[in-house]
């Protein structure tokens, strides 16, 4: 009945989505591995938008645009990996495994019921990365029955490769009687060096790196130490394909991102049949791991290459790897290797709200890079390193001030655009004192407070209680900087947030009705873990919350932990409370601000302890930080070293 009585209503509203947009809701909601039919994914849309119906004027009035941000490989981009004798069938793999007596290589690009929605952009990362090394595909091709295949259930049971146990990518090392010699998964920092070690020693093999790959190129020492221009041009001059794809990574690393480009293209064009000239190209189409930031060359400590348990290997380093100090430093030589010439940082293709989305993303995490450069620059002691820290700092500041890198039409991301910036130019102004610093504030808080719906909620996607929250501590520290903040917005934005807050302290995932006393289930309560931080931390920054229900409502957001870390390294929503790898580092961030206004201190020492510890045991092997393929690492470490620096 209640289908009938909606279904003209809800097919005019399903309307200006089309069936990408409404794809994107089904698998954004943690059913990806479903095939639903027409009925059902109208069924699904209609509980999607009900969530919504009872603040339809939540919604802002402007649909953009769906398109994606999807690159069409070339001809030789297509080729990267497949210089690997790939086969394509378990059973053929095993039964030439038997026949050899060769382990086999089983590289897992994806697995039934996958909460990921970026498959294809991650298996290009590998095929990319270190499936295109020569030293890596000699290495398989000659010691290993190489495979790639996606499991069926009864191999998915048979080698655990089942959600949260297994997130991709990642490969597995069979022996001829089917027992794993190595399983490898949530690869989300690919060191090739690292990962021809890791592989080599599930065979007990002592080669190196140079004997496979014939190269005389060390490349851990030319990323450490970059060569100069004069020499950087000899390696493009040269005829070794590989020197080129160097020389434009070496160009890439210092900023140069147009001229790298340029290296890749001619490079790939004049060498069509090296792995290596595949890879290239698809740098040149910006979607390689190296320009996405996933593929380094760091040096790594040797704790990276111990591996304890074979059959649990991930890209994370081995608990206390690195100091809090290696970890800023290490960080911080990866964020200035990855911003670009104008100042902006480039390496998320986080366009669910359609690609006319995405210069607001850039926008957003180019200022979160700021702000953590900030922090980096008050810490750090060498004086060389401040002055690239800050030549970096002038850049972003410039970038982001800039409307002309903003998309004002857009109505997804825009409000991250707006908060984030809103955040470090304040501050910069704390820091500067300066006049025209002020002026691009004061605009950008107008732009922010213009955002505010009627009902006096914010959103991005769709409005929620946890944007709201941004766009209002955003304005809190606006408002300590001598900008002009609009009290009546505020307001409206804190009696909003007021009514979306369960009795037990919960927030909401979308919008409910306005009765703020509902009890709130033990379900909300845990599935709104991630979003206590943000929400509370509004209404404290306001006045809106005594010193004793806000200890209380941190100390709930932390004890949910485990179930925000459950989804970490998934680029979507997933079926544990709607959690998802993109709300980590936003919520943890949150987190750590919110502990550090905890009042009684020792309550605060013992909170900061303890997300401290959390915070030290996540870093990838390079020192770095990473929560999803499609933020990328850019965000993910600018993320950790905020939340690092706000545990006082």
């Amino acid at each position: 009945m209640i289908l009938n009585q909606n279904i003209n209503a809800l097919t005019t509203r399903l309307k200006p989505y089309g069936r990408a947009r409404l794809l994107s809701i089904w698998r954004r909601f943690g059913w990806a591995g479903a095939s639903p039919s027409r009925a059902i994914m109208i069924l699904t849309c209609l509980f999607v938008l009900s969530v919504n119906a009872l603040a339809v004027q939540d919604k802002p009035v402007v649909e953009n645009s769906t398109d994606k941000a999807r690159v069409k490989p070339d001809e030789l981009s297509k080729r990267a990996g497949s210089a690997i004798l790939w086969e394509r069938k378990y059973a053929d793999a095993l039964a030439k495994s038997k026949e050899t007596g060769k382990p086999i290589f089983w590289y897992v690009h994806s697995i039934p019921g996958t909460f990921t929605d970026r498959k294809v952009e991650i298996d290009r990362y590998m095929m990319a990365g270190p499936f295109s090394w020569p030293a890596i595909v000699k290495l398989i091709n000659e010691n290993f029955i190489p495979l790639k295949a996606m499991p069926n259930k009864a191999l998915s049971e048979q080698f655990t490769l089942k959600v949260y146990d297994f997130v991709e990518p990642g490969f597995l090392i069979i022996q001829p009687d089917e027992q794993v010699k190595l399983s490898a998964n949530r690869m989300t920092t690919l060191h090739p060096l690292w990962l021809f070690q890791t592989i080599a020693s599930a065979l007990g093999n002592r080669s190196t790196w140079a004997e496979y790959s014939g190269s005389k190129l060390d490349l851990t020492a030319l990323f450490k130490n970059p060569p100069s221009d004069a020499d950087i041009a000899k390696m493009v001059s040269s005829d070794s394909m590989e020197s080129k794809l160097v020389a434009g990574m070496l160009a890439f690393r210092a900023g140069r991102h147009a001229e790298a480009q340029r290296i890749w293209q001619e490079a790939s064009r004049s060498h069509p049949d090296d792995p290596l000239a595949w890879k290239a190209s698809c740098e040149a189409q910006g979607y390689g791991p190296f320009c996405r930031g996933f593929e380094v060359f760091s040096e790594l400590p040797a704790s990276a290459y111990k591996i304890p348990d074979m059959k649990n290997i991930t890209s994370a380093a081995l608990p206390t790897a690195f100091t809090e100090a290696e970890i800023w430093e290490r960080s911080v030589d990866y964020l200035l290797g990855m911003q670009r010439e104008d100042g902006g940082f480039f390496d998320s293709d986080y366009d669910f709200g359609g690609a006319d989305s995405l210069p607001n993303v850039h926008t957003a995490i180019t200022s979160l890079v700021g702000l953590a450069l900030l922090e980096a620059e008050r810490k750090s002691m060498d004086l060389d390193k401040n002055k690239e820290i800050r030549t970096a700092i002038e850049r972003i500041i410039a970038y982001v001030s800039n409307d002309a890198n903003v998309n004002l039409n857009d109505r997804d991301e825009i409000l991250w655009a707006q908060a984030y910036r809103v955040r470090l130019l304040a501050a910069v102004q704390k820091q500067s004192g300066n006049d025209s610093i002020l002026s691009n504030l004061q605009r950008s808080v107008k732009q922010l407070e213009n955002l505010q719906l009627s009902t006096g909620g914010w959103y991005h996607e769709y409005a929620n209680s946890f944007v709201s929250a941004t766009a209002l501590t955003a304005l809190f520290d606006a408002s300590l900087v001598g900008a002009t903040v609009d009290s009546s917005k505020v307001n409206a934005g804190l009696k909003r947030l007021a009514t979306q807050r369960f009795a037990n302290g919960a927030y909401p995932y979308a919008v409910r009705s306005e009765n703020g006393k509902d009890a709130g289930t033990a379900n909300e309560l845990a599935g709104g873990g991630g979003r206590i931080s943000i929400c509370e931390l509004a209404r404290r920054r306001w006045g809106q919350v005594n010193d004793a229900d806000f200890e209380a409502a941190v100390t709930k957001s932390l004890g949910f932990h485990d179930l925000l870390a459950k989804a970490l390294k998934y680029d979507n929503h997933t079926s544990t409370y709607a959690y998802g790898g993109f709300f980590f580092w936003y919520d943890m961030q949150a987190r750590s601000e919110a502990i550090g206004l905890v009042s009684d201190e020792g309550a605060r020492k013992k909170l900061a302890a303890k997300q401290r510890e959390l915070i030290l045991n996540l870093p990838e092997i390079d020192g770095c930080f990473v929560d999803s393929h499609e933020l990328g690492r850019c965000y993910g470490t600018a993320m950790g070293l905020l939340s690092l620096s706000l545990l006082k």
